[in-house]
């Protein structure tokens, strides 16, 4: 069912005299709020997906997302099409391609080997650059040693009580001795791969969405993410990693990573979930000998 509140924030955002002006009917909202994705109806009848972004430089960044995705497309990974990137004021509105399916917390052993198998197609496809970062390594340093705003803050657990502050203290050792020249740099990292993202129809993958976030880096962060993601449904399938032949001390850095990412996020939006996160954190901390 549409959501009143986030209707009313996108038709505050986006306009709904400007949306009408421009064709679209706004439907059901689809999720996120700050950058919100919600259901449309086209000029021409068809349905849509319209993603709002806060920031006007998503321009640029879509013409260098969109090359990588019709490839990744190629391949045979389902992803939708970006049909139009029209400027806003304020941020940047984009028309996608509507895909069937839902999201599903637990996922069968043939959706799991899928993902497994659309994560190696990214390799050797570009992106646009890090947020605030020349290169992918700098970026996961960076973050590891001082965070990356609001996305993976240290504050928040510094600030929240003894045992995130302790997570933090180890998350930021490690970074202080980490090196961005340890991490590849060579395919596409979508950077939020989890269950929500994939949407699922009889058992087969439809759809992977939520490209906004994508960046050139090391592909194989998806698959420590995507892992990290079911560990939290307790569907442990750390074996995928394993068999990754990822270097020891990147698996590290990429589990830190997440551990921060997740816990920030938790801490600020949903504390009451902080007990599963504290410990997911120490189940994968202990597996990896963070």
């Amino acid at each position: 069912m549409t959501d009143g509140r986030q209707s009313s924030l996108a038709a505050e955002k986006l306009g709904s005299d400007r949306l009408l002006a421009l064709g679209f009917l706004l439907g059901d909202h689809l999720g996120g709020a700050t950058e919100g994705a919600w259901r449309a109806t086209a000029p021409d009848g068809g349905q849509v997906v319209l993603k709002w972004s806060a920031n006007p430089g998503m321009v640029a960044d879509y013409a260098k997302l969109c090359s990588g995705l019709d490839t990744l497309r190629g391949r045979g990974v389902p992803v939708a099409r970006y049909l139009e990137v029209i400027p806003f004021e304020g941020g940047t509105l984009s028309v996608q391609q509507f895909l069937p399916g839902r999201s599903q917390d637990r996922l069968p052993r043939a959706v799991v080997a899928a993902i497994v198998e659309f994560i190696g197609a990214k390799a050797g496809i570009g992106g646009p650059g890090p947020a605030d970062a020349h290169d992918w390594g700098a970026f996961v340093v960076q973050a590891l040693r001082k965070g990356q705003d609001v996305w993976c803050a240290h504050a928040p657990l510094r600030d929240w009580g003894p045992a995130s502050a302790a997570f933090l203290h180890r998350i930021e050792a490690l970074g202080a001795a980490a090196d961005p020249n340890w991490f590849p740099d060579d395919g596409l990292v979508h950077l939020d791969l989890h269950t929500d993202n994939i949407l699922i129809e009889y058992d087969r993958v439809t759809g992977i969405i939520d490209w906004e976030g994508a960046c050139t880096g090391d592909h194989l962060y998806d698959l420590v993410q995507f892992a990290f993601d079911l560990d939290g449904h307790d569907q442990p399938v750390w074996e995928i990693v394993d068999a990754a032949c990822l270097s020891p001390r990147v698996i590290e850095a990429y589990v830190a990573l997440l551990v921060l990412q997740s816990m920030s996020a938790a801490i600020l939006d949903r504390p009451f979930d902080m007990e599963r996160q504290l410990a997911r954190a120490e189940r994968v901390f202990d597996r990896y000998a963070v």
